[in-house]
């Protein structure tokens, strides 16, 4: 969730070096444990315990010392994001405490979402925009304290996820690995731990392909259109997500039937453009969009409804369009996030709240404070898919193969990314057994042969 003014303010960062002071004497504990399994009790029972009885128990005071030393190894982790957290948000609130005294000193007022005005009109020589100076210098500061907390925030919360997939890893070198910057480890255990409740962005590979095509023609991220995709999932997309079978045709009928009779302004296609708004893009790209060598807008409503609902790529690319243009009156646009909204309701009080309170969802009402919380929920899920899909198809199947090692044999792992964003993702456990972990299910018997 961005973070606000208040929010840099009230927070509580000798709270997280507490915490992280608690997880290193845990960690340094786990050492010492390791310590004694491995150099003390195995040692002994090495020398004192001969015969396979004997080594079985040295072997799993072994592997007691592994787990100790990995559980040490993640601790250590731990105590490094808090600490780092610690760090970046006890600078940011500095420097903001600077900048809020600035601001009182020359009469400027700082919002919430970190936006600087005058408290009060100025009188200014005609043609000098002096009187401004003090704005942009206060605007420059407040936003270098609130991207530097958000970057922190949104950097622990990925290295909190990582570090919870690690639970189940016991090799000291792979922990290391899986916590280096940008690794496809990393990546697998975050994907490895499901999505909860969010669903998929449930869309064929071309329509995948309309994205990354319509965030280059017009600039718009790619991450935005996804999550336009995701917000907008139609019902029938979750039973024929290649949008050709007999689900998807009774969906399309079903708008195009509500648009034509009863309800006019229903939303239509992938991206739930609204008739209107589709219009007005295509009257101000006709040469974007055309059909049989004929501008789109030409079309009739029903011939036009029956498009883009036949259409999806074109109607990704027609909201990539209607994005770039709500971005063109920068005010309240400024974000992805506040795109997002006003893809919703692009009305003069969604576009004030969104300059008042940036991106923070928690000051707005109604379905576009939900809309807000839905973009910080997929958020994290949508740049891991998209780090995911970056890799190499050796990078992927890398990671998958060093997380079956350390999955029981014959145990399922499955990744899964918020769209079908590259494999494998798939595979199956090949590490030693763990005590406590059930046998997989076993197969159906085979069929005996015919005599």
């Amino acid at each position: 969730m961005p973070v606000s003014v208040s929010d840099l303010r009230e927070a509580k960062p000798q709270q997280w070096r507490d915490a992280a002071d608690d997880i290193a004497r845990a960690a340094k504990k786990c050492g010492q444990m390791a310590s004694f399994a491995g150099d003390e009790v195995a040692k002994t029972l090495g020398q004192c315990w001969k015969g396979d009885t004997g080594e079985s128990a040295r072997r799993r005071f072994v592997k007691h010392a592994e787990d100790f030393s990995a559980a040490k190894e993640v601790l250590q982790s731990l105590v490094k994001v808090y600490d780092t957290l610690a760090d970046e948000i006890e600078g940011a609130q500095s420097s903001l405490e600077s900048v809020l005294d600035y601001a009182r000193k020359h009469d400027l007022k700082i919002q919430e979402s970190g936006r600087v005005q005058l408290d009060h009109p100025v009188a200014s020589k005609p043609g000098s925009d002096s009187h401004m100076e003090p704005v942009d210098h206060a605007q420059m500061l407040v936003d270098e304290a609130l991207n530097r907390a958000n970057k922190a925030d949104v950097e622990a919360a990925r290295d909190l996820r990582t570090i919870a997939g690690l639970t189940n890893v016991s090799d000291v070198a792979l922990i290391r690995q899986a916590l280096e910057d940008d690794s496809p480890l990393a990546l697998a255990l975050r994907l490895n731990q499901g999505r909860g409740d969010i669903h998929p962005i449930n869309v064929s590979q071309s329509q995948l392909r309309a994205v990354e095509n319509a965030a280059r023609e017009t600039g718009i991220s790619k991450k935005l259109l996804l999550s336009i995709l995701w917000q907008e999932q139609q019902w029938y997309q979750n039973i024929d997500p290649g949008l050709n079978g007999p689900a998807s045709w009774v969906g399309r009928f079903t708008n195009q039937i509500f648009q034509e009779t009863i309800k006019p302004d229903k939303s239509l296609g992938i991206t739930h453009i609204k008739p209107d708004t589709a219009r007005q893009v295509l009257r101000a790209h006709p040469e974007q969009f055309t059909h049989n060598g004929a501008p789109l807008s030409r079309m009739d409503d029903s011939q036009l409804s029956r498009y883009i609902e036949e259409h999806p790529n074109d109607a990704i690319r027609m909201s990539a369009y209607h994005l770039r243009d709500l971005r063109a009156n920068g005010y309240g646009g400024g974000t992805d996030k506040a795109l997002f909204t006003l893809y919703a309701a692009d009305t003069p009080d969604v576009r004030e709240k969104n300059e008042a309170y940036g991106d923070e969802s928690d000051m707005r009402g109604g379905d576009i404070k939900a809309r807000g919380r839905n973009w910080d929920r997929i958020s994290p899920y949508i740049d891991d898919a998209m780090a995911w899909e970056r890799l190499t198809e050796k990078e992927r199947a890398a990671a998958v193969r060093q997380l079956e090692a350390q999955t029981p044999a014959g145990h399922h792992i499955s990744l899964d990314p918020i769209y079908a964003a590259g494999g494998p993702t798939t595979g199956t456990g090949t590490g030693a057994p763990k005590p406590g972990t059930p046998a997989p299910s076993p197969g159906p018997s085979p069929t005996p042969p015919a005599h």
